[in-house]
């Protein structure tokens, strides 16, 4: 465009100001950016006309940083402002030029809109984000805050809950004792025993997941022999894998030394996978125990390595995108209408702390747990395999921190 021609356009936008800013905050009131911030950015307009493209970018971004700055809800009227001037400028030029005039000055002032366009969008955009984050940081600390809440209530109701417990086993124990044992009440009294006996369990087990929950569960260290741990774990569900007609195979460990750690809370880990595998197990399945070395790389004069105890099964397997979930506290994967209080009948339901106590024990202990399986198929029974990765401790930890070997 020549210069007169570039005379004449501003000319006109100066002239046509006042009109195209009372448009403007006609068609979108209630906008933060009044008439004297509209007539500022036509008076921009006007300066850059003709200019190069750098020039009317660095000026844009200047405009930008100084009249809209960081603050989100200026930013967003602005971009609804500027699209309501754009239509506007194009609307007077039409009545104002004729065809060839006007593509000419709009190909002059499109640039400089399109560049204001931008830089409001993306600072409403970096300071939506920003608020955004905050919002977010708040929820994750709400929910972190409930998440305790919970885990504190559930814990000091498990408390609660055994003193009625022993009362309850103290009476069926009298009872018990002023009962022969040939007499029909007998039966009764064995019911309200096993009763009793398996909510001492379910009490036993919300205890052990709100202190892991709140990494407060002590870990008791001294020297034992791994193998023997599994052996001990097997021999006391060696009646309900034969009862279920379920193999058990045990092949004995690469490892003569003994390590460090708490061997209750291991036998308890490995006793919750046991009995995971049997339960999701077909009778006349078979469930395997095998070890093998890994990460010897990572040997220092604490440490030996790592033992990772493989748990297989031939049973239903687990679909990937479960893999996670199963570790998750009272989450199940089981039919809800297979809900069963047998620890060991299979596709039996419960509470859904098994996997994660052990997985929360192991990790204690700094190492891992997590589960192989091509997905879950109840009539080929493609199987799981899980991975408890434990760390050879060669020397009694010295404050040690919860899983920090992991």
């Amino acid at each position: 465009m020549h210069s007169a021609k570039q005379q004449k356009l501003t000319q006109w936008l100066q002239a046509q100001a006042i009109s195209l800013c009372r448009m403007v905050l006609h068609r979108a009131p209630n906008m933060l950016p009044d008439q004297e911030d509209v007539a500022d950015f036509l008076q921009l307009v006007v300066q850059n006309v003709g200019k190069m493209r750098e020039t009317q970018l660095s000026a844009v971004q200047e405009w930008a940083l100084t009249n809209i700055g960081h603050d989100a809800p200026f930013a967003n009227d602005w971009v609804t402002v500027l699209q309501v001037l754009k239509e506007e400028v194009t609307a007077a030029l039409k009545y104002a030029f004729s065809p060839t005039e006007t593509l000419d000055a709009w190909m002059q002032l499109d640039p400089i809109f399109t560049y204001a366009l931008i830089e409001a969008t993306q600072l409403a955009s970096d300071v939506n984000r920003a608020i955004m984050l905050e919002h977010m940081n708040a929820i994750r600390n709400q929910m972190q805050q409930i998440e305790t809440a919970k885990t504190n209530f559930i814990a000091v109701a498990a408390h609660e809950l055994k003193t009625p417990l022993t009362i309850m086993e103290g009476y069926a124990n009298i009872l018990r004792a002023e009962t022969l044992p040939d007499s029909p009440q007998r039966l009764y009294i064995d019911g309200l025993e096993n009763g009793t006996r398996r909510m001492r369990e379910v009490i036993a087990d919300i205890i052990d997941i709100s202190l892991i929950d709140l990494r407060q569960m002590e870990l008791k260290y001294q020297k034992f022999h791994l193998e023997k741990v599994i052996l001990l774990a097997a021999d006391k569900l060696n009646r309900f894998f034969a009862q279920r007609r379920v193999e058990l195979v045990i092949w004995p460990l690469p490892l003569d030394e003994r390590i460090y750690g708490d061997p209750e809370l291991l036998l308890k880990a490995f006793n919750k996978v046991l009995l995971n595998a049997l339960k999701y197990t077909p009778d006349g399945g078979r469930v395997t125990i095998t070890g093998t070395p890994t990460r010897q790389e990572e040997a220092t004069s604490e440490i030996m390595g790592y033992m990772d105890v493989q748990i297989a099964d031939t049973g239903i397997g687990i679909d990937p995108t479960n893999f996670e979930r199963i570790f998750q506290k009272f989450s199940s994967i089981s039919d809800v209408s297979l809900h069963s209080s047998s620890k060991t009948k299979f596709k039996g339901g419960g509470p859904g702390l098994g996997l994660p106590i052990a997985r929360g024990i192991i990790e204690a202990h700094g190492g891992r747990i997590w589960v192989e399986s091509p997905g879950c198929n109840e009539t080929t029974c493609p199987g799981s395999i899980f991975h408890l990765e434990i760390p050879l401790l060669i020397k009694q930890p010295v404050g040690f921190i919860w899983g920090d070997r992991t």
